[in-house]
Protein backbone atom coordinates (compact mmCIF):
# COMPACT_ATOMS: atom_id res chain seq x y z
CA UNK A 1 0.00 0.00 0.00
CA UNK A 2 1.46 3.26 -1.27
CA UNK A 3 0.80 6.96 0.07
CA UNK A 4 2.68 9.68 -1.94
CA UNK A 5 4.92 11.80 0.65
CA UNK A 6 4.17 15.10 1.94
CA UNK A 7 5.46 17.22 -0.24
CA UNK A 8 5.82 21.44 -0.50
CA UNK A 9 3.10 22.60 -2.13
CA UNK A 10 3.08 24.61 -5.27
CA UNK A 11 2.44 27.92 -3.53
CA UNK A 12 4.97 27.31 -1.00
CA UNK A 13 3.27 26.61 2.15
CA UNK A 14 3.76 22.91 3.03
CA UNK A 15 0.89 20.43 2.12
CA UNK A 16 0.06 17.16 0.80
CA UNK A 17 1.33 16.28 -2.60
CA UNK A 18 -0.70 15.73 -5.28
CA UNK A 19 -3.05 12.80 -4.10
CA UNK A 20 -2.74 9.92 -1.98
CA UNK A 21 -2.76 7.02 -3.96
CA UNK A 22 -4.12 3.59 -1.28
CA UNK A 23 -3.25 0.57 -3.86
CA UNK A 24 -1.37 -2.61 -4.00
CA UNK A 25 2.39 -1.53 -5.18
CA UNK A 26 4.25 -4.10 -7.33
CA UNK A 27 6.14 -5.06 -4.55
CA UNK A 28 3.07 -5.95 -2.43
CA UNK A 29 1.98 -7.78 -4.90
CA UNK A 30 5.44 -9.61 -5.90
CA UNK A 31 5.32 -10.70 -1.38
CA UNK A 32 1.65 -11.80 -2.26
CA UNK A 33 2.64 -13.97 -5.35
CA UNK A 34 5.51 -15.40 -3.66
CA UNK A 35 3.61 -16.55 -0.06
CA UNK A 36 0.73 -17.72 -2.16
CA UNK A 37 2.87 -19.71 -5.07
CA UNK A 38 5.41 -21.06 -1.72
CA UNK A 39 2.15 -22.17 -0.37
CA UNK A 40 0.60 -24.01 -3.46
CA UNK A 41 4.24 -25.93 -3.78
CA UNK A 42 4.19 -26.80 -0.03
CA UNK A 43 1.09 -28.35 -0.85
CA UNK A 44 1.58 -29.80 -3.72
CA UNK A 45 4.92 -31.69 -1.65
CA UNK A 46 2.97 -32.47 1.15
CA UNK A 47 -0.09 -33.71 -0.21
CA UNK A 48 0.17 -37.60 0.47
CA UNK A 49 0.54 -36.53 4.31
CA UNK A 50 -2.32 -34.60 4.31
CA UNK A 51 -4.44 -36.75 2.55
CA UNK A 52 -3.66 -39.16 4.63
CA UNK A 53 -4.34 -36.11 7.64
CA UNK A 54 -7.86 -35.80 6.22
CA UNK A 55 -8.95 -39.46 5.83
CA UNK A 56 -9.25 -39.27 9.57
CA UNK A 57 -11.12 -36.69 9.69
CA UNK A 58 -15.08 -36.55 8.60
CA UNK A 59 -14.48 -33.66 6.35
CA UNK A 60 -15.85 -33.58 2.41
CA UNK A 61 -14.10 -35.44 -0.19
CA UNK A 62 -12.04 -37.02 2.66
CA UNK A 63 -11.88 -40.33 0.42
CA UNK A 64 -11.48 -38.38 -2.92
CA UNK A 65 -7.94 -36.20 -1.22
CA UNK A 66 -6.79 -39.83 -0.29
CA UNK A 67 -6.44 -40.85 -3.35
CA UNK A 68 -5.25 -38.75 -4.72
CA UNK A 69 -2.57 -38.57 -2.44
CA UNK A 70 -1.48 -41.84 -3.13
CA UNK A 71 -0.73 -40.99 -6.79
CA UNK A 72 3.17 -41.74 -6.38
CA UNK A 73 4.42 -42.11 -9.59
CA UNK A 74 7.99 -40.08 -10.17
CA UNK A 75 6.02 -37.92 -12.74
CA UNK A 76 2.95 -36.85 -10.30
CA UNK A 77 5.30 -36.31 -7.24
CA UNK A 78 7.17 -33.82 -9.48
CA UNK A 79 4.06 -32.15 -11.42
CA UNK A 80 2.30 -31.60 -7.98
CA UNK A 81 4.68 -28.57 -7.03
CA UNK A 82 4.51 -27.47 -9.95
CA UNK A 83 0.32 -27.33 -10.30
CA UNK A 84 0.48 -25.80 -6.44
CA UNK A 85 2.52 -23.21 -7.73
CA UNK A 86 0.57 -22.45 -10.13
CA UNK A 87 -2.48 -22.39 -8.44
CA UNK A 88 -0.65 -19.95 -6.02
CA UNK A 89 -0.04 -17.46 -8.94
CA UNK A 90 -4.10 -17.76 -10.02
CA UNK A 91 -4.84 -17.06 -6.29
CA UNK A 92 -2.29 -13.62 -6.41
CA UNK A 93 -4.21 -13.00 -9.69
CA UNK A 94 -7.42 -13.16 -7.53
CA UNK A 95 -6.30 -11.35 -4.69
CA UNK A 96 -4.55 -8.18 -6.67
CA UNK A 97 -7.83 -7.74 -8.73
CA UNK A 98 -10.21 -7.89 -6.07
CA UNK A 99 -8.76 -5.14 -3.91
CA UNK A 100 -9.99 -1.55 -4.54
CA UNK A 101 -7.48 1.22 -4.79
CA UNK A 102 -7.94 4.93 -3.68
CA UNK A 103 -6.76 7.70 -4.69
CA UNK A 104 -7.67 10.58 -2.55
CA UNK A 105 -7.05 14.43 -4.38
CA UNK A 106 -7.56 18.19 -3.66
CA UNK A 107 -9.96 18.13 -6.60
CA UNK A 108 -12.18 15.23 -6.35
CA UNK A 109 -11.78 11.40 -4.86
CA UNK A 110 -11.64 8.55 -7.08
CA UNK A 111 -12.15 4.76 -5.86
CA UNK A 112 -11.54 1.91 -8.08
CA UNK A 113 -9.32 1.26 -11.19
CA UNK A 114 -9.38 3.25 -14.11
CA UNK A 115 -10.30 1.20 -16.25
CA UNK A 116 -13.20 -0.70 -14.55
CA UNK A 117 -14.95 2.23 -14.28
CA UNK A 118 -14.30 3.65 -11.47
CA UNK A 119 -16.16 6.29 -8.77
CA UNK A 120 -15.30 9.54 -9.16
CA UNK A 121 -16.57 11.86 -6.67
CA UNK A 122 -15.91 15.74 -6.89
CA UNK A 123 -15.13 18.04 -4.50
CA UNK A 124 -18.57 20.03 -4.29
CA UNK A 125 -20.27 16.39 -4.42
CA UNK A 126 -18.41 15.30 -1.06
CA UNK A 127 -20.02 15.54 1.94
CA UNK A 128 -18.20 13.27 4.57
CA UNK A 129 -16.48 10.37 5.00
CA UNK A 130 -15.70 7.69 7.63
CA UNK A 131 -15.03 4.09 8.54
CA UNK A 132 -18.32 2.22 10.14
CA UNK A 133 -17.49 -1.58 10.85
CA UNK A 134 -14.18 -1.70 8.73
CA UNK A 135 -15.47 -0.30 5.27
CA UNK A 136 -14.62 3.00 4.24
CA UNK A 137 -18.21 4.96 3.73
CA UNK A 138 -18.35 7.62 1.76
CA UNK A 139 -21.35 10.26 1.59
CA UNK A 140 -22.17 12.95 -0.86
CA UNK A 141 -23.70 16.56 0.10
CA UNK A 142 -27.77 15.14 0.08
CA UNK A 143 -26.49 12.51 2.26
CA UNK A 144 -26.34 9.96 -0.20
CA UNK A 145 -24.01 7.17 0.55
CA UNK A 146 -21.75 7.49 -2.61
CA UNK A 147 -19.54 4.37 -1.58
CA UNK A 148 -19.15 1.95 1.54
CA UNK A 149 -16.52 -0.91 0.89
CA UNK A 150 -13.36 -2.04 1.53
CA UNK A 151 -10.38 0.22 0.45
CA UNK A 152 -6.88 -0.45 0.26
CA UNK A 153 -4.60 1.16 3.53
CA UNK A 154 -4.91 1.73 6.68
CA UNK A 155 -7.80 3.55 8.56
CA UNK A 156 -5.59 6.40 10.40
CA UNK A 157 -3.84 6.71 6.84
CA UNK A 158 -6.94 7.45 4.79
CA UNK A 159 -8.26 9.87 7.28
CA UNK A 160 -5.50 11.53 7.57
CA UNK A 161 -5.06 11.83 3.78
CA UNK A 162 -8.48 13.23 4.03
CA UNK A 163 -8.63 15.92 6.67
CA UNK A 164 -4.83 17.08 5.19
CA UNK A 165 -6.77 18.11 1.91
CA UNK A 166 -9.41 19.46 3.78
CA UNK A 167 -12.22 17.09 3.44
CA UNK A 168 -14.40 16.08 6.22
CA UNK A 169 -14.12 13.29 8.11
CA UNK A 170 -16.51 11.58 10.65
CA UNK A 171 -16.17 8.98 13.76
CA UNK A 172 -18.87 6.51 14.26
Amino acid sequence: MTDHPRQPARNGRDGPAESSVFALGRGDVLIIGLVCAGIGVALGFFLPALGSLAATFPIPFGDIIEKLSRFDQPWVVAVRPIIGAALGLVATVVISASTTPLRIGDEGITVGRPGDHPLHISRAAFSTAYFADGKLTILTEGGHQAYRGDVEGKKDEVAAAFTSRGYRWGEI
